[in-house]
């Protein structure tokens, strides 16, 4: 029993860090201007949704000046989701069969009622 216990704890650590990763590639593309590395690590439902709400595609428009970016301090997965905090930031992602990607981003608390999140959300 203790043995799976350790097991299930690594698994987690090492889910939390690979999420993490996908988090600070998001921020990272974010905070250089690469619109097209940041819609890389996006679901593809999100950046789907983000084309279209646009009119064109993920890269032209996804504004990466409008979006806070910053180190990433905070990871916590529940199950396939998980949730990132940076300085400026609360970004959602979603585990797939191909890895973490961000689902939301640019999101911000607003009390009891759901984020409110620039991007996806």
């Amino acid at each position: 029993m203790v043995v799976l216990g350790g097991a299930a704890a690594c698994g987690t650590g090492q889910r939390e860090s690979e999420a993490s990763a996908v988090a600070e590639a998001f921020s990272t593309a974010i905070a250089s201007g690469d619109a097209a590395a940041a819609c890389a690590v996006l679901s593809p439902e999100t950046a789907e949704a983000l084309a279209a709400s646009e009119g064109k595609p993920c890269e032209e428009s996804l504004k990466p000046e409008e979006l806070p970016s910053g180190a990433v301090s905070d990871v916590q997965v529940w199950g396939d989701r998980a949730q990132a905090r940076t300085a400026g930031d609360v970004l959602f992602l979603v585990e797939l069969d191909e890895g973490w990607k961000v689902v939301a981003a640019g999101c911000v608390p607003q009390g009891e009622r759901p984020y409110l999140c620039e991007v996806g959300g």
